[in-house]
Formats: structure tokens, sequence, C-alpha cells
């Protein structure tokens, strides 16, 4: 049904300007124009583009640029009170050394020979700006410490992990983590917030936890910013006002293994790489548990990677159920979605799946056969073994139902 005959037979639709609204970007884009979409190019017209001089990527790094380099922006720091004040205010922190230098020259192998081996498989992703390398943790054992900021590859993991709960709140997961490279030749992504929905929320529901590895300035594509504008665009969509001028964007710089914390809600994205060297960053993005992830968890991770993983990264992929998301056939309703909580573990389901024995709950009803209602279903035994530990929840899923 068109949506004209649709209002012909049902009438004015409740909630339509808000369902529609397209703010706060299309304000932003019709108060600054030098911000635009810059399209992407194929592989025979890789480097062929416009470059307009005075637009969002015609920039430099905050020390460099005459708006921005007598402002107290961001720098690499461990004084967590320093980096509550930058991320408050200008919507990123920059984690100084949370990754050896040792890790990030793992990381950063690791990164350029699964690039290559996805270019010669004919599966590579291509970006705007070059590849993306997407569900790294089904590719190398040092990805699973980065997500679950295991300290032997994230030395800084505890003070990262203390700044990401302040912002989001406890029982936060991953949605995804990308290695993005940038390479000669791409065009600068789009501008954008990250945080898709409740942007007049009074913190962020989603953090990028952005770190280098290789330096990046604003010749190899350092990530592009307009610091500060998670506040201007979260006040106008409250005020229900347009976005007015924004002050301009600049690249980030930053050491290979700083880890930047960046506020969903910062209009961003990736720089142009001028040099000839890949520009790698990875991109492990952290939201509240409700969210919807970005990759879908429980269907891409390989099964060994299940097997020895962590009740820590179980949690962080979304493998633990709360009441209001992600139960399994009834299984994690009342559950809390902590880390290792046998009242909301999903594992089980996944792990039966993967063996092809994976049995279902179905049609059942008074008539139905002993057989039937005695078949060994997934459910059972999952509920049985966290009744086992004294774990099951207090309205989770019991022998009988009330009568």
């Amino acid at each position: 049904m068109t949506e004209t005959n649709a209002a012909q037979e049902f009438g004015s639709p409740m909630y339509r300007a808000e369902v529609t609204s397209r703010e706060p970007m299309a304000s932003v884009l019709a108060s600054n124009p030098e911000i635009y979409f810059v399209p992407p190019k194929r592989s025979a017209e890789w480097g062929e583009w416009e470059y307009r001089p005075g637009s969002y990527y015609d920039t430099t790094t905050g020390s460099k640029h005459p708006d921005w380099k007598d402002v107290d922006l961001p720098i690499a720091t461990n004084d967590i009170e320093r980096l509550r004040r930058d991320f408050v205010e200008w919507g990123y922190c920059k984690v100084d050394r949370a990754i050896a230098p040792d890790q990030v020259a793992d990381i950063r192998e690791r990164v350029l020979e699964q690039a290559e081996g996805e270019r010669l498989a004919g599966i590579a992703q291509k970006t705007q700006s070059g590849q993306n390398i997407n569900c790294c943790v089904n590719k190398g054992r040092c990805f699973e410490g980065l997500i679950e900021h295991d300290p032997t590859v994230v030395q800084r993991g505890p003070l990262v992990e203390q700044l990401v709960d302040e912002a989001l709140g406890p029982g936060w997961i991953c949605s995804s983590l990308i290695a993005a490279i940038a390479v000669r030749g791409g065009v600068p992504q789009a501008l954008h917030q990250d945080q898709g929905i409740a942007l007049d929320s009074r913190h962020p529901l989603t953090i990028n936890l952005l770190t280098p590895i290789t330096d990046v300035d604003e010749e190899n594509g350092g990530t592009l910013l307009i610091p500060g504008s998670h506040r201007v665009l979260t006040d106008a969509v409250r005020a229900g006002a347009p976005v007015g001028k924004l002050g301009p964007a600049i690249n980030l710089d930053a050491e290979a293994g700083t880890m930047v914390i960046i506020d969903g809600r910062v209009l961003h994205g990736t720089g142009i790489n001028r040099t000839d060297t890949p520009r790698i960053v990875m991109l492990n993005a952290m939201q509240v548990g409700w969210l919807r992830q970005q990759e879908n968890w429980m269907l891409s991770v390989r099964p060994e990677v299940i097997e020895r993983a962590s009740p820590k990264l179980l949690h962080r992929m979304g493998f633990q159920a709360t009441t209001y998301g992600q139960t399994n056939e009834g299984h994690g309703f009342g559950a809390l979605g902590a880390a290792g909580e046998a009242a909301g573990a999903l594992v089980d389901f996944r792990l039966a799946a993967d063996r092809g024995d994976y049995v279902r709950v179905g049609e059942l009803g008074p008539d139905s056969t002993p057989e039937a209602l005695a078949a060994p279903f997934t459910l059972r035994e999952v509920v049985a073994t966290a009744r086992s530990g004294g774990k099951s929840a207090p309205l989770g899923i019991g022998e009988t139902g009330p009568t």
C-alpha cells in the first residue's frame, strides 16, 4: 500500500513528524555547505574525484588549525580527571599508550596479512577510503584481547573500562570490532554520528574506541571530527531547533597505540590518506546493552572462538541475555545481563546449533505424546544447568507453570 493510499484509508498518522525527521543532519547540511557527501569511486576510477578547497576535509590537526590552535583541545594523557573533562567538553579523549608498542606491531602485522588474504580470496570489503576487515574477533587472538581489554593486549584496559563505565553505565557491550584501512586515492567519509537514535540523550548510548595502529595526522587520513559537536547537535534536538553554523572539522592526530574514546554523537568521518603507507585504525564500538549490535556476533563468531572465550568476552559480544533483550526461547527473562550469569547465558544454545543438535521447543499441547513432552529440548538442558548452580533467575523458566 502506498503512503497516499494509506493516508486516504487511515487518515493522518501519529508521530509523523518525529518518525520522518532528518534532524539534526538536515540542518547541519543546510547551514554548513562545506559538509557534503563525496561519492565513492570504483576501482577503475580510484583517485579520480574533485577536491574542493574549503570543504570539511580541507583541514589540518587542531594544533595547526587557525580556529583551534589556541584552544585547549584533548591531549594524550592518563590523568583521569583530564580525560573526563576532555570527553565531556569536546566529545573525545585520548588515553596515552593504551596499547604497548609490541602489541601494536603484532596487530599491525595481523591486519595487513588479513587484508591481503581477503583480497586474494575475493572477499575484501572495499570502502570509500580503502578496505575494512570485519568481525576481527575471528581473525587473531590479539583482537579478542582488544574487545575484553585484556591487560596483555590493552595495558591501560582498567582506565579505559572505567571511562566507558562512566559514560555508558554498567552492562555495556561491544557492537563491532573493525580494522579500517585508508589508502591513497580514497575519498573522505561523510561526517556522521554513530549514535543513530535518541540524539537528545543526556549521555552517550554509543562510544567508539578508536585505536590508531599507525600514527595518524592530517597527511595520512587522521579521522575528521568537529570538537564539541556532540553538545551542539544534542542541544538543538532537545530544543527542536535547527543546527546553525558549526566550527570547522580537524584531523585527529595520535601516535599508534593511543586509544581515542569518542562520544557516538560527535560528527566525524575518515580523512584523506595522501601517503603511500596504509593508515590503520581499530574501531571498537561499545554501546548500552539494550541496543542492537552492528555485528551479529551470535551468528558470525567462529565455534573455536566461542569455546575458548572468557565470560567477559562472551558478555561483550552479547551472549548474556537480560529481561529486555536477547532472550532465547524465554531463557534470560529475569536475568541482569552480567558476565558469567548462568540465568542469562546463551552460549550453550549457540554451541548446540554448531553441533547440529539444537532441539527447539515447538508445538505442544494436552494431547502431546509422552515422547514429545520428554524431548531433549536444549532449553531444558540450559535451564537445568543454571538451576544446578543455584543461579537461575527468580522469574525464569520452571519445571511447571502456574495453573
